[in-house]
């Protein structure tokens, strides 16, 4: 179980064990922060446990992450539900090429939360990882779980128990809104067929391996979902239930039934939904603190857990569906893994029953739920959040597009299409690379001026009506024409826009990872002091560059890039010294007569 501070998992997960390094990671998540993606290809070279908030605090650090790590991510979400950031960073660029934005076949949501991560190694098979978990990658504060395991690739034919998340990884370009490169579905192509030929083992004295359940990867509602088993007593958490979803737990279960919901879920039931359960609970006020940085972030329950008891045995579901219609009959598409282990304790065995998980304190966390008086509905804000969820829909399905143009000294980037949208909703839209202050109405002229390195495929959507109900805030990623070269030469100029500058990063390129993270802990570059004549010759900074050539020329890599996206983009000539270039060119000169056979 997760608690609301738990906040190491991600990184955890794609950081490669000892003698492997990262191949390929495909996330899939219901909902985005792109602050919290940025992060992720940092921490994961970095080795870092630094916070997300630190981590992002050097722009410089994230783009040569970025550049390194980008490329080995494919993150498909729900295309509603990337949240708006709340900084305006022209490094959202970067995350353009890996950001798919899917839709569920049967109209409801894209919502499982699985990672498969593929790791090589120089001499052997490759390592695959595989998380299921109940959080989206966002700053989300609930109380959430995680299912991790991983296992090399020795197999040639596949097994039963993984073959769903392959079937889910081949099914994810056709829910794709926007196609993916030949490059992105060979990896998926790859990734799906090699976690196929792997058996997860499940945690110590479970029975056998991991057994992976994919819901709503075909066209049409089918019946729900049950268990694959029936027995006796029963444990089911989850945020947001209904009838549909409990009757087909309460029906596997003939013993004792427990239930842990969110108190508003439960109070939207009829009474009668909640006959078969012989307990019910709901967290307690003390367990659901605010955040401390005052924002609305949710405290609440997120995990979706459900446990049976059968014979001397427990079987474990834990996954991305809640116990609902939509999770259950395949509206939604939706990732459950199941494990079967001992249920009672034995001498040199663990006991992972229903007790177990009792008695180990999360019920410490809830109490008993009473159904209080609950109000009627107001319907005028029925009405209004229906008419908002309606306007999302259909700016969802509408045919947009980024258009760009180039100025004399700017760019303008068009906001190209139409769509009908209800009535009585204010839409604002704006680039995520702006301000919303910028924002402009949607039926109004969607055009901004701006320098080319704020280009950008996210556009951000706010949604407002009279009533007293809250804004629909969101972001899509729109498909463009006219978008330039040289975006990332851009933004580099920005970043490194003095020669003091260029020759400090330089210096934290040539120190490898560790020195990144110094670069990124230290002042960057913002004091440093030296002249640029025949004192660089003598610097320490030579003595690095000579040293990285010799022992380590592949450290030269991320520097001859900084140098073409420098020279590439106006003025940025200007930044390189010719000092320094000068003894560059001799210096690549060696290296690249070396690399050739």
């Amino acid at each position: 179980m997760l608690s609301p501070e738990a906040r190491t998992l991600a990184t955890d997960i794609l950081r490669p064990p000892a003698g492997y390094v990262l191949d390929h990671a495909v996330i899939t998540t219901y909902s985005l922060d792109l602050d919290v993606l940025l992060a992720l290809p940092l921490a994961v070279l970095a080795q870092s446990d630094r916070g997300i908030d630190e981590l992002l605090g050097d722009p410089m650090l994230i783009l040569e992450s970025l550049r390194e790590a980008g490329s080995k991510l494919d993150i498909f979400v729900d295309a509603t539900s990337i949240a708006v950031p709340h900084t305006n960073r022209a490094l959202y660029t970067m995350l353009e090429d890996c950001v798919h934005p899917v839709s569920a076949r049967n109209g409801g949501a894209f919502h499982p939360k699985l990672w498969v991560v593929r790791f090589s190694q120089d001499d052997g098979p490759p390592l695959i990882r595989v998380a299921v978990l109940t959080r989206n990658l966002t700053y989300d504060r609930s109380w959430d779980a995680a299912l991790v395991s991983e296992a090399e690739v020795t197999k040639d034919y596949p097994f039963e128990s993984s073959r769903a998340i392959g079937d889910l990884l081949r099914s994810l370009p056709e829910m794709a809104l926007q196609s993916l490169d030949p490059d992105q579905q060979a990896t998926l192509d790859a990734i799906a067929r090699d976690v196929e030929r792997v058996q997860f083992p499940a945690p110590d004295h479970f029975k056998s391996p991991i057994h992976f359940t994919a819901l709503g990867l075909t066209e049409g509602a089918t019946a729900p979902w049950t268990p694959s088993r029936t027995g006796e007593d029963t444990l089911a958490i989850a945020p947001f239930v209904n009838r549909t979803g409990l009757d087909a737990l309460s029906n596997a279960a003939s013993g004792s039934r427990t239930l842990i919901s969110r108190r508003e879920a439960l109070d939207d039931l009829p009474e009668p939904a909640l006959t078969a359960w012989n307990e019910v609970f709901v967290m307690s006020e003390a367990a659901l603190d605010e955040a401390e940085d005052g924002q609305t972030q949710s405290s609440d329950l997120h995990a979706k857990l459900f446990a049976l008891e059968h014979g001397r045995r427990v079987t474990w579901f834990l996954g991305s569906a809640n116990f609902t219609a939509a999770a259950f009959t395949g509206r939604n598409v939706e990732v459950i893994a199941s494990m079967t282990g001992p249920r009672d304790e034995r001498p040199r065995t663990k006991g992972y029953g229903i007790p177990q998980f009792k008695e180990a304190g999360f019920l410490r966390l809830c109490e008993p739920y009473e159904r209080g008086d609950v109000p009627a509905p107001d319907e005028t804000k029925k009405t209004a959040r229906e008419r908002l969820e309606r306007a999302r829909t259909a700016l969802a399905a509408a045919d947009w597009s980024v258009v760009c143009t180039a100025g004399d000294d700017h760019w303008q980037l068009t906001l190209d299409g139409e769509t009908a949208l209800p009535g009585g909703v204010d839409i604002r839209v704006w680039p995520v690379s702006l301000k919303e202050d910028q924002a402009l109405r949607i039926d109004a002229e969607r055009a901004w001026q701006m320098p080319l390195c704020r280009l950008t495929a996210f556009i951000a959507f706010r949604l407002r009506v009279d009533e007293d109900v809250d804004d629909v805030r969101f972001v899509l990623k729109l498909p463009t024409r006219g978008m330039p070269e040289g975006r990332v030469a851009q933004v580099l100029r920005g970043l490194i826009n003095t020669p003091e500058r260029f020759l400090q990063f330089l210096r934290a390129l040539l120190g490898g990872l560790e020195g990144m993270v110094g670069w990124a802990e230290g002042d960057g570059g913002e004091r440093w002091e030296g002249n640029f004549g025949s004192a660089l010759v003598a610097d320490p900074l030579l003595e690095d560059l000579v040293r990285a050539a010799a022992r380590d020329p592949a450290r030269l890599e991320p520097i001859r890039r900084l140098i073409d996206d420098l020279q590439s983009s106006p003025d940025g000539g200007s930044i390189v010294p010719d000092d320094f270039l000068a003894i560059w060119d001799v210096v690549n000169a060696v290296v690249s007569a070396k690399a050739k056979p």
